[in-house]
């Protein structure tokens, strides 16, 4: 789990600063804070945790359903996406799993949990992460687990939907997870807009468009065969009282901010990438997410650059234990415009520019 970023919480304990006093630009969230009303919504509804939340977050299922237009049997609400990229390797439907890398860590981790073999498909720098299909499909023999994240964390790099799709109904044999949890920050269109092939699941997350990830809110979207599977083997209370009155609030009253949230990073992203590529022995890798991978060429390490700029106050990504990656790769979050020319300025003092 020491894997994971963001952790503003420890890391403002071991500079002895407070959590405010950092510029958390390691964890991909929304740069624009909360959504208006949501914290309101919370502390006038904190009277309900009294209660047991409903035991299968039926309100808000019915709420995610309508709004995407699929069955409430096809969707399951968890505790984070977390929840359920640990359910699909113990469901023991598979032989073995293959993860394309570099990715998420935990898709690994979930694996190796249920002794579930795992095989590498490995994105290549040089033709900047893109993920071929034709060549993962050459790959599959069938009775796989595939973990695909779109866009890609932390490379940023997406791959089409529609692409994807295709891929899952040609190899009909592998099982297909997809994780849409970085989707939201760009204007491509989900897979939920599709029928959905039986091999076929989706991972949607609000922890990271909304910024609520201590709340831990996931779904899940596939088949009603493999949703009525899943739900066999879960806990009741999956999802905490606070997290279903969060979700609800957001699937009702979210478009918006989403969208601001997508306009902004088109008017801000561009000039953030172009002054990152005067940085010297900086290569900016191009991606659509809300955040950037960066390669960095010179003769300072990434655990140098990141020890630098938290003197600074400002936390980066260090990518070093992303398999495929190393020591040479970090990842920056967008922020507010006043954080983001913070950390150029910051990066520029201690690497220079062209």
């Amino acid at each position: 789990m020491s894997f994971h970023g963001g952790n503003i919480v420890a890391t403002a304990k071991d500079l002895g600063c407070d959590v405010s006093d950092l510029i958390d630009m390691s964890s991909n969230l929304t740069p624009l804070g909360a959504v208006p009303g949501l914290y309101e919504s919370i502390i006038s509804s904190l009277n309900q945790i009294a209660y047991l939340p409903e035991t299968g977050s039926e309100t808000l299922i019915g709420k995610f359903a309508e709004k995407y237009g699929i069955k409430e049997n096809q969707i399951m609400a968890g505790n984070g996406t977390t929840e359920f990229i640990f359910a699909l390797p113990a469901a023991g439907d598979c032989d073995h799993a293959v993860i394309v890398n570099p990715t998420y860590s935990d898709y690994r981790l979930a694996c190796e949990w249920q002794q579930l073999p795992v095989y590498s498909f490995v994105l290549q720098y040089e033709e900047q992460f893109c993920l071929n299909l034709e060549k993962l499909s050459s790959r599959l023999k069938g009775r796989e687990l595939v973990f695909i994240c779109n866009p890609n964390n932390p490379t940023g790099v997406l791959t089409a939907s529609k692409d994807l799709l295709q891929c899952a109904l040609a190899n009909p044999d592998t099982t297909f997870l997809v994780d849409e949890s970085y989707l939201s920050f760009t204007r491509e269109e989900s897979l939920l807009h599709y029928e959905l092939p039986e091999n076929l699941y989706i991972l949607c997350s609000f922890s990271k468009i909304y910024g609520i990830p201590g709340l831990r809110l996931g779904f899940i979207i596939s088949s009603e065969d493999n949703i009525q599977k899943l739900t066999r083997q879960r806990k009741p209370w999956g999802v905490n009282r606070v997290a279903q009155i969060s979700g609800e609030f957001l699937l009702d009253h979210g478009d918006h901010y989403q969208e601001e949230v997508v306009c902004f990073l088109e008017q801000n992203k561009n000039n953030f990438v172009q002054q990152l590529n005067k940085i010297k022995g900086v290569d900016v890798v191009p991606g659509k997410a809300n955040f950037i991978l960066c390669h960095l060429d010179k003769d300072i390490s990434v655990d140098e650059l990141q020890t630098k700029m938290l003197k600074k106050k400002i936390m980066i990504r260090n990518c070093n234990t992303f398999e495929g990656l190393g020591e040479h790769f970090f990842r920056i979050s967008l922020k507010d415009e006043r954080s983001n020319n913070y950390c150029l300025l910051s990066l520029q003092e201690i690497l220079g520019t062209e």
